[in-house]
């Protein structure tokens, strides 16, 4: 077998937890992450006062929001009212030490540079239009028990039957994959072998190890790495770099429904919301009015497919 075989597009990798359809994902895109809180003028009204900064407020209401947003972002749920002291007081220090950035940051003009000003009607945008499509899938877009379940039940590759594989790679500029380094590769037994012939030769790298795991891999590409085994070296390719690896170890790795359950209940949140996005969308979009202002960009538009992984000899 030759050993310097190469997998393209491997940080491209299509995991099957990942969801097509880039357009309606950004319709999507969850703004916990970003620690972002805030309340209308009638919730400071109504809402208890806990802390003034330099004359601003931070009420209840802005506390709750903040720990039912950090509880989603860590585990799917989570509500304020299940929050300890130690972890409302935290929260509260973090709101405040925000409230301070964000008076200096508007002190020095930050807020009106036209990019965060484009950043913030953008996530606006988002979470306006998440929210109106949330109201349309009503009661039935929460997954049931039954829905999990049998999801952990029938992808087992993904959870009863996870593997995971551990890689080393030495990164290089793809024009430096010469011929002499492919006998070097197909000759090897060790990436060490290799690495020195790289600092012999004078032909810069970068040394690393990741871990994938079988779901993170087409099922083609896993296939072939399982079988290649420990003492063989291969290449993946990684846009303008090649990535010279060696396989050092393959284990078992299960997830027990009781963990899987979470994750796979965001999975298929997610999914019934692309759909309910795209049904909208169909229904929409015929209604609208478009009047394409720049020809050139409307005719440039073209719907281009997700790259197919292959194995193909260097």
């Amino acid at each position: 077998m030759n050993c310097s075989k190469q997998f393209n597009a491997t940080r491209n990798i299509s995991s099957a937890h990942r969801i097509n359809g880039v357009g309606i994902l950004m319709l999507l895109l969850p703004l916990a992450a970003m620690g972002l809180s805030g309340c209308s003028d009638r919730d400071k009204n109504t809402s208890k006062i806990l802390v003034r900064v330099n004359g601003g407020e931070i009420t209840a209401h802005q506390l709750d929001a903040e720990l039912a947003s950090a509880g989603t972002a860590q585990d799917g749920g989570g509500t304020a009212a299940a929050v300890g002291p130690t972890a409302r007081k935290q929260a509260l220090e973090a709101l405040i030490d925000r409230k301070i950035l964000l008076g200096e940051a508007e002190r020095n003009k930050v807020d009106r540079d036209p990019k965060v000003v484009q950043t913030i009607e953008r996530y606006k945008t988002q979470t306006i239009v998440q929210a109106y499509l949330e109201s349309e899938a009503g009661t039935t877009v929460r997954p049931s028990k039954e829905d999990i379940d049998s999801y952990f039940r029938s992808h087992p590759e993904l959870f009863a039957h996870r593997k995971v594989l551990d890689i080393s790679q030495l990164s290089i500029a793809s024009q430096d994959f010469s011929q002499s380094l492919k006998a070097v590769m197909d000759a090897g037994t060790s990436l060490s072998q290799v690495e020195a012939w790289l600092t012999a030769h004078k032909i810069a790298y970068v040394k690393n190890a990741v871990s994938y795991t079988n779901a993170d891999l087409p099922a083609e590409v896993f296939s072939k790495l399982q079988n290649l085994g420990g003492n063989h070296l291969f290449v993946l390719k990684d846009g303008e770099r090649d990535l010279l690896c060696a396989l050092t170890d393959l284990v078992d790795s299960p997830i027990p429904a009781s963990q899987a359950a979470s994750q796979i209940e965001r999975f298929l949140l997610n999914k019934k919301m692309q759909e309910v996005a795209a049904t909208e969308i169909a229904r929409l979009r015929p209604l609208a009015k478009l009047d394409y202002v720049d020809k050139n960009d409307s005719e440039n538009i073209e719907e281009k497919s997700h790259p197919v992984t292959a194995l193909n000899k260097k």
